[in-house]
Formats: C-alpha cells, structure tokens, sequence
C-alpha cells in the first residue's frame, strides 16, 4: 500500500497556524509574535493581524517575530514581514526576526530580506539587541533646552 502522507485532517493539522501577540520578556513597549506551524496562503490573514497588532501596540516601534516553530513560509508570509517594515521604519522602528529554520533563513538570503531584517536566535539575544525606544528618543529630544548663546548675534553679511 503507498504511503499518501497522512490523512486530509492530519495534512490540514500540520497546516494550521496559531499566533500568540504579548509584550516582549522584560519589555513592555516592544510587542513579540509568536507564531507556530505553517504560514502560507491558505493562513495569512491571520498571521497579518497578528503582525499589525503588535505593529499597533507597540510604543517602542520595534517589533520581534518568533518564528521557532514555524515550519514554512511562503511569500505572503514574507510579504506581510514586508508591510510591516514598512510601516514602522519611518519613525525609526525595526521588524527583529528570531528563530528563523534553514529553509526561511536561506529564502531570506537568496530574496535579500536578510539586509532588512534583524535574525536572531532567540527572544532574548533579539531583546539585547534592541536600540533605544523610537519614543523615548522623541521625548528625549522634546525635553532640551534649545541652546544658548551667549554672545549677541551677529548681523548678517550679504
């Protein structure tokens, strides 16, 4: 008898995705997607509303994707790890990526979505790597003092 690799209900088990959205360890302003099984076509949507929540909950403006136990992706999956980018960088946010399999790290260096993204091995190698909060730096730069001068101003040449 040929193998035929499972039944349907155990090939659409193995499909499915589950996706947890929560503050990252020890930092409550980077959000953390853990996503776990496959991501593809079939599941996106999903995955996306995962990404753009945490995208939206947020106060530091970087966001770190776990995708230790994700077994595929497919380019929407890479498409959505796009669209976030995209919407966080102009204020200065990354898109960290941890636990990516061979097969996902390899599909990143042959796309060059490596030059994008951050790879990390862990949640907590990515979180060292973090830079400073995109918010604070703001608020920083809000609180000084504009410079004083303390010669009078020069008339200007012409």
């Amino acid at each position: 008898m040929l193998d035929d690799g499972g039944s349907q209900d155990e090939q659409q088990q193995r499909r499915q995705l589950t996706t947890n959205v929560r503050p990252a360890t020890g930092q409550a302003e980077t959000y953390l997607v853990v996503a776990d099984g496959e991501i593809d076509l079939s599941n996106v949507a999903e995955f996306k509303e995962a990404v753009s929540l945490a995208v939206e909950q947020t106060r530091s403006g970087h966001v770190i994707i776990d995708l230790t136990d994700v077994s595929y992706m497919d380019s929407s999956g890479f498409g959505t790890l796009l669209s976030a980018t995209k919407k966080i960088r102009p204020a200065g946010g990354k898109v960290f990526l941890v636990g990516c399999n061979d097969v996902i790290a390899r599909m990143l260096r042959i796309t060059r979505l490596n030059t994008i993204f951050d790879l990390y091995a862990s949640e907590e190698e990515a979180l060292r790597a973090l830079p400073p909060p995109v918010s604070a730096d703001l608020e920083l730069e809000e609180e000084r003092d504009p410079p004083v001068s303390s010669s009078p101003a020069s008339p200007a040449i012409g």
